[in-house]
């Protein structure tokens, strides 16, 4: 019987669209004092405005998969698109004197340098992999922001993005069992993909976004590490309590393609050990 993960459309008309986001209906009073909020969804606006550039990249590297290429086309990169235009617009609407323009060509500058075709994995299941671990961090984080909001026209948003990055994950899972048929990578491989996607995981794109923010923001002023490091303490608080570590959890795992009874023996084990990671 084929695998239910490998039967999916490849392309369907979009959930959501930003013109049914009541921008009108923000409760400033609720979230324009917040500065770590400020900073979390102009980060976020600028990752996934660079999202063409994702795409470019992973086009080149398909491009002879009709398939993958037109989900990419049709489906990746406008979704992502349209996640960076309804955080711009969120940012811009509750924070008006901020430019954001200034601030996310300062970011594209920055971060080209770490995105380029040759960082990618050196076969197709072990990129697809690395796009899996991707969506996953973005899954949670979605989450954890919708569950914590205090705006609801936020939570609204958020759980939209939630929601597509759920749905790219079992796209790019898809892909995966795809070429793993034809690859057959071992599960060591597989293994240290995750392992390292995951170390890199809010490292050099939350920085750099968070640090152009920041410049923008307070002209003069300097952006060190260790203000990263504040900002970083003040997320894992809200991760302590309300990260979906369990899901997160279900989803690395997937590609490893474990028997079942291990599987049900890790899953606790690594859920208790990304608690203390996330949130020590």
């Amino acid at each position: 019987m084929p695998d239910p993960d490998t039967q999916l459309p490849i392309v369907a008309p979009h959930p959501w669209s930003i013109d049914q986001i009541a921008f009108d209906r923000i409760a400033h009073e609720r979230i324009v004092n917040e500065d770590t909020w400020f900073y979390v969804l102009a980060a976020a606006s600028f990752v996934e405005s660079l999202s063409d550039l994702y795409t470019h990249n992973l086009l080149g590297y398909m491009e002879d998969d009709t398939e993958a290429s037109q989900w990419l086309r049709e489906r990746w990169e406008p979704e992502e698109l349209q996640h960076g235009r309804a955080l711009r617009r969120y940012v811009e609407t509750v924070w008006p004197a901020f430019d954001w323009q200034a601030a996310f060509d300062g970011f594209c500058a920055d971060y080209r340098p770490y995105c380029k075709p040759e960082l990618l994995e050196p076969t197709r299941a072990l990129e697809m992999v690395a796009r899996c671990v991707i969506e996953t961090g973005t899954s949670g984080l979605y989450a954890l922001l919708q569950q914590i909001s205090p705006e609801p026209v936020l939570a609204t948003l958020v759980g939209h993005i939630r929601n597509d990055e759920v749905g790219h994950y079992k796209y790019f899972y898809h892909f995966f069992l795809c070429y793993r048929e034809i690859e057959r990578p071992p599960r060591w491989q597989v293994a240290r993909v995750l392992r390292q996607r995951l170390g890199e995981i809010g490292q050099e794109d939350a920085y750099l976004a968070v640090k152009n923010a920041f410049a923008v923001r307070n002209p003069g002023q300097t952006f060190s590490p260790q203000d990263f490091q504040q900002f970083q303490h003040t997320a894992g608080r809200w991760a302590r309590a309300d990260y979906p570590y369990e899901m997160t959890v279900k989803m690395l795992l997937k590609p490893l393609r474990l028997p079942g009874f291990i599987n049900r023996m890790a899953l606790p084990l690594l859920v208790r050990h990304a608690r203390r990671v996330v949130a020590p």
